[in-house]
């Protein structure tokens, strides 16, 4: 497209962002550790009846996920200088998309996503940055009042 630059890290951060969708999708649905997880997620107790050592499937999540983070945080630094507010920018869009999405659903995460950063980048340019955030904002209110689950809510027993 005519007057889109985009640099080679930007690029890099946008594969490395595919690569770690990709694997927390094959963590979580294609392998034991996932199920697991699953598992202890959907029922704590009867997990821990079937045998499942749900403490240990804790920490291995709690692992997981901070190791994530590092990655989400390494990323970051070849976008914007490292200080201690490093991520605060992007704290909103994330608490949007995944409550936009549907808490603990990774299909719903990505759909948002790519749903609120695209809708961001079509209103940016009309309204500008401050305003195109609030509107965004305003419209993930709207929807919540909607759908209070978000785009792909719970079923079976543990739907509310």
């Amino acid at each position: 497209m005519v007057g889109v630059y985009l640099p080679f890290n930007r690029i890099f951060v946008i594969g490395l962002s595919i690569v770690c969708v990709l694997g927390i999708y094959f963590l979580l649905f294609r392998s034991s550790l996932g199920l697991r997880v699953r598992a202890v997620m959907q029922n704590r107790n009867m997990s821990s009846c079937l045998g499942i050592p749900t403490r240990k499937v804790d920490a291995y999540t709690f692992a997981f996920g901070s190791g994530l983070a590092g990655v989400a945080g390494w990323a970051l630094t070849l976008i914007g200088n490292v200080d201690p507010g490093l991520g605060q920018n992007y704290i909103v869009d994330a608490f949007m998309v995944v409550v936009t999405g549907g808490v603990g659903k990774l299909a719903g995460t990505i759909v948002a996503s790519l749903g609120i950063g695209g809708l961001n980048k079509l209103i940016e340019p009309s309204f500008g940055a401050v305003y195109g955030k609030v509107l965004i904002l305003v419209l993930v209110i709207l929807f919540l009042q909607w759908r209070p689950s978000g785009l792909f809510a719970m079923k079976g027993r543990n739907a509310d």
